[in-house]
This record gives structure tokens, sequence and C-alpha cells, in this order.
């Protein structure tokens, strides 16, 4: 990976791009303001989607280690959350929730009965859907496998994706009636 930023005005960026330029990771520090980072909903998913140009001469390589420690200062206020939710959620535990959106890292879901993320594979996603086109609000069934100890995310198995939108008013229980 490469480890890049951009200071301008009152800000400072910080990007781990791969090598066509990719994010798979962004940080903004803006001064008077909270810090925004790209594993988080609370941010609206806030990670470039178009791919950075690697011989942009505004965009100054740095070291891996200054990144990761602008990444870990800005996390370490979940990391107490993050603890907690893996026990809640040993691996084998099955979950339900809804695509949030499309990341190069796979799709990310909302588990909202946990106030968590997970991160499934689009290919395992796409041929076990119900759906021709996935999309955002998309309900997901999966197992959880693993754990994304980098972005404190859950990572998902056997995820299938039904043909129901998610809404905040239907709870579980009328999600499973739904797949009967």
């Amino acid at each position: 990976m490469i480890y890049l930023t951009d200071c301008y005005a009152k800000q400072t960026w910080y990007f781990e791009v791969d090598a066509e330029g990719t994010a798979f990771r962004q940080v903004l520090i803006e001064e008077g303001k909270e810090s925004k980072i790209s594993n988080l909903k609370k941010f609206n998913f806030f990670l470039s989607d178009q791919d950075l140009p690697l011989d942009d001469p505004d965009l100054k390589r740095i070291p891996k280690e200054e990144f990761e420690k602008v990444w870990n200062d800005i996390n370490i206020n979940q990391l107490e959350t993050w603890l907690e939710l893996k026990e809640l959620l040993p691996l084998g535990t099955k979950v339900e929730g809804y695509i949030e959106v499309f990341y190069p890292h796979g799709v990310i879901v909302s588990i909202p009965s946990h106030e968590a993320l997970g991160v499934a594979d689009y290919n395992e996603c796409a041929k076990n859907s119900q759906k021709a086109n996935m999309h955002k609000d998309l309900i997901v069934m999966a197992e959880i496998i693993g754990y994304d100890e980098v972005n404190y995310w859950f990572i998902l198995g056997k995820p299938e994706v039904l043909d129901r939108r998610y809404s905040a008013n239907l709870t579980m229980e009328g999600i499973k009636k739904l797949m009967r």
C-alpha cells in the first residue's frame, strides 16, 4: 500500500491507497472540526470513490507508520466499544443487516441490532443475491467469520442478499417472516 497526505487551508488529508490509487482508508483532520475517518458510518462512509492520481505533486508520500499513528489516534475512541461488540458477537454468530455502501474492501453491511458494521465479499454477495442488481438498503443475512481489527468491522461469511429493503420500522422478526 501507498500512504499519502495533502495539506491545504486548514485541512490535512491522509490516504491509504493501492498501486492504482484506489483509496482503502482515509482521514480528514480539519481545524476546529471533528476529524473524519472512513471506517465509521457516522461520516456517511467518507471514502474517495475516485482513484487518486499518484503523480499529483500535492499528494506527498508518507511512511506507513505516520498514517497508522493518525489512524489509531482517531480510532482510539471506539476501541472499547469494538471490544464489547466482539464479546457480544463471537465467531459463528448469525446476523441480519442491510447494505450501506460498496467499498474496495467489499460490501459494507450495517448491523442495526448492535450498531455495528460488517464487510462481506462482493462476489459472494452477488452470487447469493435474490436481486440481479445489489444496492443500498437490501437486507443481508450472514455469519460472522472474522474480525477486521483495522477498521473495527465484522467479517461476514455466507452472505445472502434478500430482495427486500431494510426499514428502520421493520423488526428482525419481520425480516424472518419475509424470508419464509
